[in-house]
Formats: structure tokens, sequence, C-alpha cells
């Protein structure tokens, strides 16, 4: 794992090494092992380097190509690339080190800008292409790895960080009012879209190609364009856990290449335990586990990944935490995060991610089955609603008012969104972090922002015919899944040196997840029906039967004193009239409503804070 930048001055101008250092080396964490520059006149490209797949000074970047010249910059793993080595020696091609990195960059010699439809992996790169005088990048099917870019008439620049481009002098810095309803609403902000206006992130699946006269975006690969097959309801259900089991073993085993030491996380859920439980299948010796708990018993899952670890053997180890201990580590969350992300769960991921790289270098993760299995707590919901929403408006509405008013948070919400509309409006409703509080209202005057529901409306019109509920599945996996889990997994393992490895989201169990019918995900109100189904071949069920628990960040009365504080502190009046973007009325508002214990205002002032925080240190 690594961090790539690049500067393309077309003007030809000279690209400063200096300048393309610095902006290398913001970089360091994501690769402490080694660092390169590769320059030529008017084009520079950088690297620093987690030495994974071959460690020697092979694989040291950026990597030329001595036939063609072309130069390569890359960041991730390329998992089938024994595979792709093995077809380019057929045709001739030779080889100097036992990197992937040799691989993609002899295979775009060879197929050119399709090369990307022939890695399975996680990635973003770029290629300086001597010959055609242009730079070809792009990012993996489903955005693991990350990738910003600007681009103006006479320049281009790249990195794996946002924070790398702010170091260039004519990287723009205003915030992007667009996306900053977006992350209001949704507490992390989506691609195409960064925080930065004109500074944008390459999406999944998505490549470029850059020269002198134009600038094109090329979609390779989607999500959207995977139809559910209904041939697979004849299918037996046995043939179709059987199909899955070996689609999730073919790629855990790809997923273990490494020349370093490697484990897992394991909380104990469904995902974590059915990839720890596959790669014991495969490892020579009892890999090592990695766990959180927490002495807030509300939170602490450590117990259920302990009987876990020891039914599978695993050399498990497992850290006690205090929510006191997470808000620590606030301020080195907020320096990592060179985007605003209102995710707490960060925190402990930042934490078990530096447990673990005490021991390894590579953990596997179990990030994905929640969002291509139908894991959340909204989908049964939505399933056991669905045919409620033919009533008419009105007495939704009415029978909305009756739930919304019984105690349980989880019934106010689920009221609160029978009145919506529509289903896609309640699951925009349930998803969105403003929904007890108008996020206009959180904003100065004149500044209007993209909602969540517009944003999901308009993707949901490339989905063709797809059922209510495997929509907002997608929606999940689309937006979700890449811009709040996998940059949150991917900041906070690298801010620490440690590469994070997700094994369920090769693109081919990608695919078979959306080709399935939702009776394979959801039945009544049991999710991820097919994935506890494979998991139960390996694991007894009563290991895992038990109510979904999400890795969040607790924060007890003493810890939440605290928060308290930093909230009156940092988000006063005072404050908040420093920025310009925000209404310092209404998020005051929104404080004197959470001191006095409105529901649901805790996250969304969590939004803020680590927004301002944000742009405190970074603008």
């Amino acid at each position: 794992m690594c961090g790539i930048t690049g500067i393309w001055r077309m003007d030809e101008k000279s690209v400063s090494a200096q300048l393309i250092t610095k902006m290398r080396d913001t970089m360091y964490s994501r690769g402490p092992d080694d660092a390169g520059v590769w320059m030529d006149g008017s084009v520079g490209l950088a690297h620093r380097r987690l030495s994974i797949i071959d460690i020697s000074s092979l694989g040291h970047q950026p990597m030329v190509d001595g036939e063609t010249g072309s130069v390569i910059t890359y960041n991730g793993e390329v998992y089938n690339y024994k595979e792709i080595r093995k077809e380019l020696e057929g045709y001739g091609i030779k080889f100097k080190s036992q990197t992937d990195t040799e691989v993609v960059l002899k295979a775009y010699r060879k197929w050119g800008r399709e090369c990307v439809k022939k890695f399975n992996g996680m990635f973003s790169f770029a290629i300086w292409d001597s010959k055609k005088r242009g730079i070809f990048i792009a990012r993996d099917r489903m955005g693991i790895k990350p990738l910003y870019y600007y681009h103006d008439n006479d320049l281009l620049i790249f990195a794996s960080r946002l924070n790398a481009l702010m170091i260039h002098p004519r990287c723009p810095s205003d915030i992007d009012y667009e996306s900053l309803g977006l992350y209001l609403d949704m507490g992390f902000v989506p691609a195409p879209w960064s925080i930065i206006k004109g500074v944008k992130k390459l999406q999944p699946g998505h490549a470029l190609w850059v020269d002198k006269k134009s600038i094109a975006k090329h979609c390779y690969w989607s999500l959207d364009s995977i139809i559910i097959d209904n041939s697979l309801k004849d299918v037996s259900e046995n043939e179709l856990i059987d199909r899955l089991d070996v689609l999730l073993n073919d790629s855990v085993k790809l997923h273990l290449a490494s020349d370093v030491p490697l484990g897992t996380f394991l909380s104990g859920g469904i995902d974590s335990s059915l990839i720890t439980a596959i790669m014991c299948q495969y490892s020579q010796s009892s890999p090592k586990t990695f766990t959180i708990g927490f002495d807030e018993k509300p939170y602490d899952e450590s117990g259920y990944a302990e009987k876990i670890a020891q039914f599978l053997g695993t050399n498990h180890h497992s850290k006690r935490m205090e929510g006191q201990d997470l808000l620590s580590l606030f301020d080195d969350n907020t320096a990592n995060f060179d985007e605003p992300l209102a995710d707490w769960s960060s925190l402990p991921t930042m934490m078990v991610s530096r447990f673990a790289k005490e021991q390894v270098t590579v953990c596997l993760t179990g990030d994905g089955g929640d969002e291509l299995f139908a894991g959340y707590h909204f989908y049964p919901i939505l399933f056991s609603l669905q045919h409620l929403y033919r009533l008419p408006h009105a007495l939704r509405f009415l029978l909305g008012q009756v739930a919304a008013k019984i105690s349980s948070r989880k019934f106010a919400i689920v009221g609160q969104s029978f009145s919506q509309k529509d289903i896609l409006s309640s699951f925009a409703f349930m998803r969105s972090m403003t929904r007890p509080f108008n996020s206009q209202s959180l904003l100065a005057q004149g500044i209007q922002g993209e909602t969540v529901e517009g944003l999901f409306r308009k993707r949901c019109a490339n989905f063709g015919a797809l059922d209510e509920v495997s929509k907002t599945c997608r929606l999940d996996a689309a937006y979700y899944l890449t811009d709040d889990i996998l940059q949150k997994v991917d900041v906070a393992s690298m801010s620490t040196s440690l590469e994070a490895r997700v094994p369920i989201l090769d693109h081919r169990i990608v695919e078979f997840s959306q080709s399935l019918p939702i009776k394979f995900k959801l039945r009544g109100l049991n999710t991820k029906w097919i994935l506890k189904k494979v998991l139960a071949k390996y694991i007894p069920e009563k290991l895992f039967k038990r109510p979904k628990r999400g890795f969040v960040a607790p924060f007890d009365s003493s810890s939440s004193s605290r928060l308290k504080e930093i909230i009156q502190d940092e988000l006063s009046i005072a404050q908040i009239k420093q920025f310009g973007y925000l209404n310092p009325g209404g998020v005051q508002k929104l404080i004197d409503s959470y001191l006095l214990g409105g529901k649901g205002t805790d996250q969304l002032l969590w939004a803020l804070l680590c927004l301002v925080r944000w742009d405190r240190r970074f603008r």
C-alpha cells in the first residue's frame, strides 16, 4: 500500500522537484519503507512505498518501462497479477521484478487503457505515456483505494490524498457548497465531489485519459449495470450457497498473497468471522486476529470475537478500552482525515489498526458484507412495509405520526420515515443525519447544498428494473460503502502504515451478490441470509446468531461530559462566525437541543465538529 502523486504542467514549464517532494511526503505514513520521484521537464511523478510484495529494491517506484519509456506510480494490490504475468510472458514480455507494479505497467503496454479490465484488486495508479504524451489514471471497481485530482487549462495534479494536492499553490481551497450540503446530510462527501471546489475524486470503476487537447473520463465497470438474475429463483438454495462459498474461498486465497506478516480484524460479527474462518483453511499456522473491546458493555463485542477465535484456533489478541481512550484519539483522527468524515467508528478503527500494526503489516477485514447482502436494519423495515406504501399518503402520514410517538428511537425513525412519499424518500430520510433538523438552517443564508434524496433519485435512474429494497442496498454500496466505510478504513489503517484488504469486495462477489433476488438476502427480519448460510459451514450458528451491533464509539457519562465541553467550545457562536458558510444561530439551536437530550442531534453535531476541525487544519 502506498501514496502516489503527480504534476503535469501542460504549458511546458518545469515541475518543481521541491514541490512534488513536499506533496509526496505529506503521505509518509502511507509508505514509510521507500520513496521516489521521477521527473522529465513538465511532468513529475512521485511515490511513497509500503513494501508488501517483492520487498526488494526492484519494487522501487516510480517504475519505468525500459522499452516504451512509460512510467507508473501505483498504489494498491492486483491479486491476480501472477495469472496476468503468465499471460504477458506468453506474448514474449520479460520482467525484472516479482512485483504486481511491473505487471500493471506491462499490461498497459500490451492492452493500453483496456488493461484495467484484467485487474482483480484494489488500486489507484497513474501511467505517463511518453509516446502519446498523456497520462492514464485509473481507480479500482469499488473505490477501495482513493484518488483525488485537479485539472485546469494547463495543469493536472493528482494524489492519493487531498492534503497532498492542497500543498500545490494552484490547488483551489474554497469549500464546495454542493458537497457541503451532502456532507451534512450523509456524514461524508460522495464521489465525484470533494469538499474542495474544483477538486474531484475519481469515481470507482473509472479511468481518466489526459492529454494537452482534452480530459476524458471513462467508466470501465459499473455497479449500476448489474441486473438481478430472476432465473436464480429456480436454482436450489444449496447450489447458490456453494457458489458463494467457492467465490469467497478463491478471493481470500488471493488476498493472502504477501511477503510480510498478515492477520485479520475479528469483531465477532458475520463478515469478519467468515473471512477469518476461510483464512484458517489456507494458513500454514494459526492466523493472528485482532479485536478491540470496550468497558461499556452495550458496545462490547470482544467476548463474541474471543469465542469465534477459540473455536477457529486463531492466535487472538484483544485490547480493552474506554470511551475516554477513544476521545483522546480525536486530535489524531482529525489530523489524518484530510476530508471531513463524520463516522465516529473511525476512532475504534484507528485504534484496532494501531493495535494490529504492532505485529502485522497486512490485515484482512470483513467490510462490504452489510451493503452487498442487506445487513442493515433499514432493509428489513422497508421490505416488511413496502406493501403499505400503496396506501394513500394521508393515511400513511397518520400511521407514521402514531408510530413516531412511541418512545423507542427506532420506532420514531420508522414512523417519521413512513410518512414520506415513497420508499426511496423513506430510505433517504433514514440515511440522512439531518432528519431531526433542517439542514438548510445550519447553512449560511444563500448557500444551497445538494440533498441526499436528490442524489439518490438521480442515481436510481441508472439502476433499471430493480425492486425498491434492492435499490436501497445498491445505493449504500455505491455511496456509503465507498465514501464512508472504505474511506474510513483506508485512512485509519494507513495512518499507522497498515494495509487493510477487503476480500468480500472481489468484483466477482460483488457481481454475484447484485444479481441475487432479494429473497436470498432477506428472509422476514433475517438479514444477510445467504452469507449466514455460508458461515454456518465453518462455525456453529450458536456462536454468531444474535442481533447485529455496529462497530461504534462508546461515549459513557465521563467521556460524554468531555464531548459536551468540546462541542460548546469549538461550535460556539463566536467560533462558527469565523467560517462564513455556517449559520451560527442554527448551530446554537442544535447544540441547545442536544444539551436538552434531543434525539438524533449527537451525530449531526459530531459532523459539524469534524467539519470545523478539518477546516482549521487544512484550510
